[in-house]
């Protein structure tokens, strides 16, 4: 699951929100996803210098998982939504097993699963 908090694209969530929340609550989101850094950890010493980071969501407050869902579900809806533009017959279309923040697509076809990691 951190693997989905980590890797969330912040401009691409922020564009997905302003369709569906307030602008003071996108403000608000803007503000607690800016400026956030890092600390690293080597053989339990934390390293003297943090970084800031502008990718991924912060893990720990209430608000992440929320918009980890969100941002699934959009890029779950752009799939679709190629899948259904494709040539290929719907039978062929590859299905998708959703848990927390995984999701595996299984498929009849290898090229069917391989033309979705390519849009991914």
């Amino acid at each position: 699951m951190s693997a989905a908090f980590n890797t969330i694209n912040r401009k691409e969530l922020l564009t997905i929100l302003k369709e569906i929340v307030e602008e003071d609550e996108l403000r608000i989101i803007q503000f607690l996803l800016s400026e956030t850094t890092l600390d690293v950890k080597v053989n339990w010493c934390t390293q003297e210098t943090p970084f800031t980071t502008n990718i991924g969501t912060t893990q720990g407050d209430s608000l992440s998982p929320v918009l980890v869902i969100i941002y699934l579900k959009n890029a779950l809806k752009d799939i679709r939504s190629a899948q259904n533009n494709s040539q290929q017959p719907a039978h062929s279309m590859p299905s998708e097993i959703i848990y927390a923040g995984d999701i595996d697509f299984i498929g009849t076809e290898s090229i069917s699963v391989e033309n979705i990691e390519k849009k991914t």
